[in-house]
């Protein structure tokens, strides 16, 4: 169940006397405040006439946090509210006495609401005094808080994170708040080194250096995920990190590193209950009428949805992947079971052991079909399937021998239809009875997947996948996205390899295609080719004429500064290529069974 952060001081109290009411906006609200994570972006420095500026800003940086990974994969997970206070003064506290001062930014005393404020000893660290006032304002308007973002009305760079996260409005707000909400919501340690007094066990930060029992051992095997130490000597040497220069953490124009994404897609599911609702009421016990009774998960769903389901009558598995089941009393074996429901969330992001025992969410009915009479009934664990796949036949309420149309007997059959089909059912008892039931069979989509290459390195690879409506791309160098046609930029070698993607349509139906994506390295430039080959004029206008000595099939291709292919020719000993190109600077790549070269082409 949810913990909420919602520990208001017991000083809070003697504040409610001078205590105001203030408009709360509603930016994002996904669900009940018990169920959600409950976020409330505050703003100080802000006049009353700069309100309208605050409310800009604080729905700008809740649109960049739900779409920043991992947030992004959970934005049904957040409630999201502003609550605009107006200050006295516009602006913040800069004292000036910090060694790291910045010389441009006047030194000022501002009236504030909630007292912000660069640092005395350093300049970035942003705080606010007035944390009375602050939890006054929650107390009176927004009680049922989670996570507090405070948001500083000036444009020099500073924040900091605790127990709230405060950021400035610099170029880099967005960034920064996301940073600083890391050290508040899934407390995570700076990756950059700060100080020997902020060396503590945290997700991404420890004292052990054994690869083979380090906390994040799970990520090893990933690129940039390693045991780096802190600093090369004192007390930096002591402590360890996953990245080098590769997260958030430690860098503005990184994401989160593997292991701090797990450490916050933990946080959320630990605060959500991915279950919001159910149907019918499980208090007490449900008495099964005669005919259908619909049992119903009300789900908070991932997006993509990675939330596994599965269904059990008296521990006996039923069927997953719906939110709801059908059950009838002919299905019952004694007059009362028990039904489950199990859903655990399958996330790639997290690789925590023991993530299934942990986190399954598990929710009952007791059932009872004393008073319904017991009839024949025919159902399918999934009546619509995928090509290829199979599904269980049931026959309940038999008294006799039930006979299928496949020519098998007992009350269950697997059945694997190449096209939607009709099954039926008899059962033979004091009288016969027979039943049908249909299993459609929704082809799996047709999937298209290239990409752009060959490149070179420094290159940006453009991947492309098409005929479906979910895409889950992984590769070389821990590549993953879930987008048809994502990018790498600034290629190198490392990205060189087969890539797949996970194609599903809206039908849930999934296929896997690949491409291979080749990245060369440019090799060195030489004003003075090897006698081998001449390229010439170059620099060029509307073709250049290419000769070699080698012998057998050779081939020149030319790409653009981005690695992107343009032009290739294939010849024996000499070839005119003509030049459709604008007006630049091009790399040609020449290749022969013998020999490599590579070199730079000018088009005027």
């Amino acid at each position: 169940m949810k913990t909420l952060f919602t520990s208001l001081f017991l000083f809070v109290a003697g504040f409610n006397a001078f205590s105001q009411e203030f408009k709360v906006d509603t930016l994002y609200k996904n669900g009940p405040f018990g169920n959600r994570i409950n976020v409330v972006i505050l703003g100080d420095g802000f006049t009353q006439a700069e309100l309208p500026k605050f409310s800009q800003e604080a729905k700008k940086f809740a649109d960049f946090f739900l779409g920043y990974k991992p947030y992004d994969h959970y934005k049904s997970y957040f409630n999201f509210f502003a609550i605009p206070t107006p200050s006295k003064e516009s602006g913040v506290t800069n004292p000036g006495t910090a060694p790291d001062a910045y010389p441009e930014q006047p030194v000022a005393t501002k009236d504030t609401y909630y007292g912000a404020s660069f640092g005395s000893s350093i300049h970035r660290l942003v705080t606010i005094s007035n944390y009375a006032a602050m939890f006054n304002v929650l107390a009176y308007n927004l009680p049922s808080w989670d996570l507090i973002v405070m948001l500083v009305n000036t444009e020099f760079y500073g924040g900091s994170g605790g127990s709230i996260a405060v950021h400035t409005l610099n170029s880099a707000a967005n960034t920064i708040g996301v940073h600083e909400i890391g050290h508040t919501f899934s407390y995570l340690s700076d990756e950059y080194w700060a100080g020997p007094q902020y060396g503590h066990e945290s997700p991404n930060m420890t004292a052990e250096s054994n690869p083979a029992i380090v906390k994040w051992k799970n990520w090893l095997n990933t690129t940039n995920i390693g045991v780096f130490p802190h600093g090369m000597s004192g007390d930096a040497a002591k402590w360890f990190k996953p990245t080098s220069a590769n997260c958030l953490m430690e860098q503005l124009d990184k994401e989160l590193c593997a292991v701090c994404r797990e450490a916050t897609t933990e946080k959320m599911l630990s605060l959500v209950d991915p279950v919001d609702g159910i149907e019918p009421d499980n208090s007490g016990t449900v008495e099964l009428a005669e005919g259908d009774n619909i049992f119903k998960l009300n789900l908070v769903e991932p997006e993509p949805n990675s939330l596994k389901i599965e269904w059990r009558l008296d521990g006996v598995l039923m069927g997953g992947g719906l939110d709801r089941v059908n059950l009838s009393g002919a299905q019952l074996t004694n007059p009362t079971a028990l039904l489950a429901a199990t859903v655990f969330d399958t996330t790639f992001t997290s690789r925590v052991n023991d993530a299934a025992a942990q986190r399954t969410r598990t929710v009952e009915w007791k059932v009872d079909r004393t008073n319904t009479p017991v009839t024949f009934r025919l159902t399918a664990e999934a009546p619509v399937i995928c090509a290829g796949d199979s599904t269980k036949l049931t026959a309940t309420g038999c008294q006799g021998t039930v006979t299928w149309s496949t020519g098998e007997t007992g009350n269950e059959i697997t059945v694997n239809p190449a096209a939607t089909t009709e099954y039926s059912a008899t059962c033979t008892a004091n009288e016969t009875e027979q039943l049908a039931v249909t299993v459609t069979v929704v082809p799996l989509p047709v999937v298209t997947v290239t990409n752009g290459g060959p490149y070179f390195e420094g290159a940006t690879v453009q991947l492309n996948a098409e005929g479906g409506q979910n895409y889950h791309w992984t590769g070389p160098d821990n590549f993953d996205a879930q987008i048809p046609n994502p990018v790498i930029e600034d290629a190198t070698v490392l990205n060189s390899g087969e890539y797949e993607v996970e194609v599903s349509n809206t039908n849930g139906c999934m296929v896997l295609g690949s491409t291979t994506v080749k990245v060369d390295p440019i090799l060195a430039v030489d004003n003075n080719p090897d006698a081998f080959l001449q390229i010439g004029p170059n620099p060029a206008k509307d073709y250049i004429h290419v000769h070699t000595v080698l012998p057998g099939t050779s081939e020149l291709t030319i790409y653009d500064s981005n690695g992107r292919r343009l032009i290739s020719k294939s010849f024996v000993n000499a070839a005119d290529i003509k030049l459709n190109v604008n007006s630049g600077l091009y790399l040609y790549r020449f290749s022969n069974n013998q020999k490599e070269f590579s070199g730079k082409l000018i088009v005027q």
